[in-house]
């Protein structure tokens, strides 16, 4: 029997066993096939994942910068989940936690390399303002994300958060990652920089970043309060807590005048500064190292979620923050790159994957907490800021529960035991509309001020260029106004 004989018994099989009748009809002596279809293994985006504790990482931002530590964490150690003051009297619980996964549009930059993103970055520097990108670098893509609408994942989620706050395990050995700092010959080096808690699901392919946020001198030992309120006042005040209540702690000199303010330098000041955010991508380059091929997905408390949106924002990473001051001064500030015509107060739909959750008693996460009586302002803290990035999901704890604007319930423990585990579901997420940051001041360009010297009246004269409206990532005055002195 020849090959050709062979081959046409064979496809006929095939045909009789997987194609439609009608592809076996014989055609000029071929036979028109319709192939079975072959599923792509793809990995589904709704799923359950066990998150555990693998490493901790701190990174030195301000006096120590070159520091960079870590502890790998193994199935023996035990780590308490950061509430312990109102469940577990210290006693170390596990720290395995259930998520929810879920399909997740979100827009990013095609090109979400180190270098390119670094480029970009610091190209904005050197503007002053986000480099602007065409349509054909961003894209929307369909990830695998946490699902907000689930309780349980929102509940885990919180306590990772939480648990970015408590001390490693004793008996643990920091290995120095960073070179160039032995750290056991200075004793404060704990208290200094970023440190954030890595967990991975049992398959390595998604891992969840915490980030510890701001210690509140009046709600624990303050151990990086210090930074805390220099990298708070650079992200949530209009110039630098300058301009403000007599209390607040000056982080620059960019106030001019009342209610006006040096824009370059205050941009200089943030970026310079602003040691968290260059701290937490150092952090997310050296896990993205460890884990190549995983999905990264980040959360945090307080200033944790702020510096946890911003590096979201920045590579497009699913988000969620748990009483985070709002962010989108702080956004715009550092020039991180954002699609055409994105901006707060668009009520278009925008996929940026950064979601947060807070409550209306909360006067951080409400931005009310600026008053010269105010608890934040007695500490120094300067949150001026009005808008969040991303998506707002509000408890409303004063219209369900009665409860009155007060700063004890932004401990993340309140918030696990007296709001997420109250509620039967997760609120309802939404984006901020018709909110600006900052529109009583007034902001200039030093640097694209012009002086032009007339010899004969030996006067000069000098045009400064004014936004009126500053919006999330420019001026959203319709016209820019001109002042000529």
């Amino acid at each position: 029997m020849s090959h050709t004989l062979h081959l046409q018994i064979l496809i006929s099989a095939l045909c009789l066993l997987f194609c439609k009748p009608s592809c076996a009809t014989p055609n000029n002596g071929r036979l028109d096939l319709q192939l079975p279809f072959v599923p792509v293994n793809n990995p589904p985006l709704s799923k359950e994942h066990n998150f555990t504790l693998r490493h901790i990482y701190h990174k030195g931002s301000h006096r120590y910068p070159r520091l960079f530590r870590k502890i790998d964490i193994y199935h023996d150690s035990l780590v308490q989940d950061g509430t312990k003051e109102s469940c577990c009297e210290g006693e170390a619980t596990s720290t395995a936690f259930a998520v929810k996964s879920n399909a997740l549009e979100i827009q990013r930059l095609s090109d979400r390399s180190r270098h390119s993103i670094d480029s970009l970055l610091e190209a904005g520097e050197f503007l002053g303002e986000p480099v602007s990108l065409t349509s054909d670098a961003w894209t929307i893509d369909r990830i695998s994300g946490p699902d907000v609408s689930d309780k349980s994942t929102v509940l885990s989620f919180a306590h990772v958060a939480a648990n970015a706050y408590v001390d490693p395990p004793h008996g643990g050995e920091w290995t120095d990652i960073g070179g160039g700092f032995n750290y056991t010959e200075d004793f404060g080096w704990e208290r200094d920089g970023l440190r954030g808690h890595v967990f991975a699901d049992t398959e390595n392919k998604t891992v969840i970043i915490g980030l510890k946020g701001t210690s509140l001198p009046y709600f624990d030992d303050g151990e990086t309060s210090n930074n805390d309120i220099l990298n708070d006042n650079l992200f949530g005040s209009c110039c630098c807590g300058q301009g403000g209540q007599y209390a607040w702690r000056r982080v620059c000199d960019c106030q001019t005048s009342t209610d006006t303010c040096n824009s370059s330098c205050l941009m200089t000041s943030l970026r310079k500064k602003s040691n968290y955010y260059h701290a937490a991508r150092h952090l997310y380059h050296n896990i993205t190292a460890i884990y190549p091929d995983a999905d990264v997905w980040l959360t945090g408390h307080s200033l944790g979620g702020v510096v946890s949106s911003l590096l979201g924002l920045t590579y497009g990473l699913p988000t969620i923050t748990f009483e985070a001051f709002p962010d989108a001064l702080a956004a715009r500030r550092l020039g991180l790159p954002t699609p055409p015509g994105y901006s707060i107060g668009d009520v278009g739909k925008h996929y940026t994957g950064i979601y947060h959750f807070g409550h209306t008693a909360d006067p951080v996460y409400m931005g009310h907490c600026n008053s010269f009586n105010s608890p934040c302002t007695i500490a120094g803290y300067a949150f001026q800021s009005k808008c969040h990035t991303g998506h707002n999901c509000t408890y409303d704890t004063v219209g369900d529960l009665g409860w009155r604007e007060s700063i004890g319930t932004h401990r993340i423990s309140s918030v696990i035991k007296d709001v997420i585990e109250k509620y039967n579901a997760t609120p309802r997420c939404e984006q901020d509309v018709d909110c600006a940051d900052c529109s009583e001041w007034k902001f200039f360009d030093e640097e694209k001020t012009t002086t032009t010297s007339r010899i004969e009246s030996s006067t000069s004269q000098t045009t400064t260029t004014i936004c009126q409206t500053p919006g999330w990532w420019g001026c959203r005055d319709g016209t820019t106004s001109t002042t000529t002195f």
